[in-house]
């Protein structure tokens, strides 16, 4: 059997990749609404409508980035309620009438469910360029180590109101990018099924020769899908990192009280 060509091991490893980013932007996430958005849950109206505030951005993205992997995977949206106003607090969206020939329950189920990490890690994107928080965007997407990440956090314009709609849009995503447990069951299966389809593909397109016409455009486009997807949830990382850090420092007495 011939060796697996140096590209398939390039594209695969990149695969991985992509799918350990998302389980760590996932983890973090959760870690912040445990520790952040739980801490500052009370019994006061004053309390819970300061948590409802700050939750909004976050959970109507939340909820439409569901809708948006329910019309992707080929299904409409019956309806769509934010936290704000449901009564158990939660938010959801439950998926219409199969309108799509490539509609496959599972998988619009998972893909629904996987959606928020990546348009939540994408809208943190944006809103840096948009706003110049950090000054330089490209700082935040370089930053590989916690000294650096510290510098950064103190170089923040605090007295410019950007730097506090940044944070603040920042916190209410982070937040709420994590699939919910519900979500998480429904999506590991595709996510382990798509893995393993994507890394089979590329091993059968790289090890048949009636494939070898189409090697240079697999190495292409999946390659550059692998480092677009990597570059969008590595940023959504060290930004949930920028934010994370004052927001668990502010909480940590309300935490401790609980």
């Amino acid at each position: 059997m011939r060796r697996v060509m140096p590209s398939a091991f390039e594209l695969i490893r990149r695969v991985i990749l992509v799918a350990g980013e998302a389980a760590l932007l996932y983890a973090i996430s959760r870690l912040l609404f445990e520790w952040v958005l739980r801490a500052a849950w009370g019994r006061s109206t004053a309390r819970r409508l300061v948590v409802d505030i700050l939750r909004a951005p976050g959970n109507i993205l939340h909820e439409m980035s569901h809708a948006l992997g329910y019309l992707i995977g080929g299904y409409g949206v019956s309806r769509l309620v934010p936290a704000f106003i449901d009564p158990n607090g939660r938010g959801y969206c439950r998926p219409g009438r199969r309108w799509a020939p490539w509609a496959v329950q599972w998988l619009a189920t998972g893909l629904a469910a996987l959606m928020p990490l990546f348009t939540g890690a994408l809208a943190l994107w944006l809103i840096s360029w948009a706003l110049g928080v950090p000054e330089d965007p490209r700082e935040l997407a370089i930053t590989a180590d916690w000294r650096r990440l510290i510098d950064l956090l103190l170089s923040l314009d605090y007295y410019a109101l950007r730097t506090w709609v940044f944070l603040l849009l920042a916190l209410s995503i982070g937040v709420e990018l994590a699939p919910s447990d519900i979500d998480l069951k429904a999506s590991l299966p595709a996510l382990a099924v798509a893995t393993t389809l994507t890394i089979g593909g590329i091993l059968v397109v790289f090890e048949l020769d009636r494939f070898a016409p189409y090697r240079t455009a697999v190495d292409v486009y999946v390659g550059w899908a692998m480092s677009w997807a990597s570059s969008v949830l590595s940023f959504g990382i060290m930004a949930l990192l920028l934010v994370g850090i004052p927001a668990v420092v502010v909480t940590w007495p309300l935490r401790r009280r609980r």
